[in-house]
């Protein structure tokens, strides 16, 4: 597939197809209003939140995310519509629940709900849809602090995801992750067992809020699941521990897994000791952190102060604790945005853990590590690879850099190895589809990336195909 690069006056076209959307629904005022609902929740107006997305994303100096390179002209064809629909107003809360950490401890974790609410009167019976956020060190950017910063909706790309699907007919619900939120932990980054868990146990608070008297829905049993990039993983992952242990209590009516680092052991650990240049370098520290965090009492393998080396093991640690931005560790490992100069991820390791990490198989290694979080092994069973019996769908680009489309393909060869592929249908299984959408910017721009470029089309793709299943 020939992917084609355009350069746009990005913020005249995103303000005029916005604001072509919002007036050909019902229009806005161009703020968010928020008023208090039930249960501490706040209404808002689907119609209303889409004009403050047009507000924003009109003005370059409000996007704080730029960096991160979403497509809103991609958000506005995907969703903008989804956004003026006159028949629900929406319920955001902030939900507050138990989970367990990856220390093992009790923590107090937090998440965003998202309830429509009929403006007919009636209470309609909706499916939940767990919607598992991408890579995000910066607590600030936390689905439920969005309630706390509601006039900067371009700061929260995958919570206007959330709520346009929620305006269709859904009960969405996002949980924060632990070290995200108002949980100050470390975060336990692309560790699948302990992030399925806090998920689940969300989906629990969820589900009993979604019961209580006063909610303006109720739930119609249909279960869904989707998330892009590390939430993409984090979907695949849940998918796994619903079905293979939650059975009795959750029946996973589909799932969507979309562009995830998936073959953490061999797709993206090539990519670790790449000698290639990342415009999201952040990523590889922020791997470590997380996994010394939940196997330091195993291993001190992950420790800064053996993976990473000088001024490294002591300058990057402390960014990592919910306080600074991707683009700011980017640019603390040697990155710089202005002028544009790109860095190898791997420059701030030391010789020895990049010679473990490339040579040393054996159990307690970093591969090992690596490999029993790999989203299509079981690790509870040996880290062999188990087998969905529920519909799930990967969509990946296939000219991804950040999270390469072999995560997907290696995954789906796996499931496909022990008669896990879907074979069409509304049957159990797994699909792959290659994402063949055509990206408007230039990809010489050091903050834009095909990786988030395409984030908004696959996840209309993946919400479209989750939505053929609803009844």
């Amino acid at each position: 597939m020939n992917v084609s690069y355009r350069i746009l006056n990005k913020t005249l076209y995103v303000a005029t197809l916005l604001v072509s959307i919002l007036t050909a629904g019902c229009g806005g005022s161009g703020t968010t209003t928020a008023t208090p609902a039930t249960s501490g929740a706040v209404s808002v107006t689907p119609a209303a939140l889409m004009a403050s997305v047009s507000s924003a994303v009109s003005n370059p100096l409000n996007i704080a995310r730029s960096l991160g390179g979403w497509d809103w002209v991609s958000f506005a064809g995907n969703f903008g519509a989804m956004l003026t629909s006159i028949t629900y107003t929406l319920d955001m809360q902030k939900i507050t629940y138990q989970s367990v950490g990856a220390d093992g401890l009790s923590h107090t974790m937090t998440g965003l709900l998202i309830l429509p609410r009929a403006i007919s009167g009636d209470r309609p019976s909706v499916p939940i849809l767990m919607y598992q956020h991408g890579t995000e060190p910066f607590r600030l950017y936390s689905p439920s602090q969005y309630l706390l910063h509601m006039d900067r909706p371009a700061d929260y790309p995958e919570v206007m995801v959330a709520a346009a699907i929620a305006a269709s007919g859904y009960a969405v619900a996002m949980a924060d992750y632990e070290g995200l939120g108002d949980n100050t932990s470390p975060q336990p980054y692309v560790n699948g067992a302990v992030l399925a868990r806090q998920v689940i146990d969300m989906l629990r608070a969820s589900r009993d809020k979604i019961a209580a008297a006063s909610s303006p829905c109720s739930w119609n049993n249909q279960l869904f699941l989707m998330g892009y990039s590390e939430g993409g993983y984090v979907t695949m992952t849940t998918t796994r521990e619903l079905q293979l242990r939650y059975a009795t209590e959750f029946t996973v009516t589909a799932a969507a897994a979309l562009s995830g680092p998936h073959d953490l052991s061999g797709t993206m650990r090539a990519l670790m000791l790449s000698n290639s240049t990342s415009k999201a370098p952040y990523f590889l520290p922020f791997l470590l952190t997380g996994y010394n965090y939940s196997y330091g009492g195993q291993s001190s393998i992950f420790n800064a102060a053996s993976a990473l080396g000088s001024p490294f093991n002591s300058t990057i640690p402390p960014l990592f604790t919910g306080s600074t931005s991707s683009d700011k560790i980017s640019e603390a490992m040697g990155m710089s945005f202005s002028p544009v100069s790109l860095i190898v991820p791997k420059s701030v390791l030391t010789t020895t853990f990049i010679d473990l990490l490339t040579t040393d198989t054996a159990p307690g290694s970093a591969y090992s590590f690596l490999r029993q979080n790999d989203s299509f092994r079981d690790p509870q069973n040996g880290g062999t690879t188990w087998r969905p019996m529920v519909p799930v769908r990967m969509y990946h680009h296939q000219s991804d850099e950040l999270v390469p489309f072999d995560n997907s393909q290696v995954a789906f060869d796996a499931f496909s190895s022990v008669g896990g592929k879907r074979h069409g249908g509304t049957g159990p299984g797994v699909e792959l589809v290659r994402e063949t959408v055509s990206l408007s910017f230039n990809l010489s721009d050091p903050t834009k990336t095909v990786h988030l470029g395409a984030a908004f089309p696959e996840l209309s793709n993946g919400w479209n195909w989750l939505n053929s299943f609803k009844k």
